[in-house]
């Protein structure tokens, strides 16, 4: 089998809601610009909280 087609979801697997996409077309180019103009990198993905993360925790203490 190969790595380009996903095998059929079984029956069983299936919601019985259908599709969750369903009725959501593509955003428009100018959309789709404006939401990435308003996202911050800071805040997103896995690097999103390393200011968090990495700052020094001064209260923690090992037991």
């Amino acid at each position: 089998m190969s790595n380009a087609h996903l095998p059929p979801v079984p029956p069983e697997n299936r919601s019985p809601h259908g599709v969750s996409n369903a009725g959501k077309g593509e955003i428009s180019p100018k959309e789709a610009k404006a939401n990435a103009t308003q996202r911050d990198p800071a805040q997103q993905g896995r690097q999103g909280n390393t200011h968090q993360n990495t700052t020094h925790q001064g209260y923690q203490q090992d037991r």
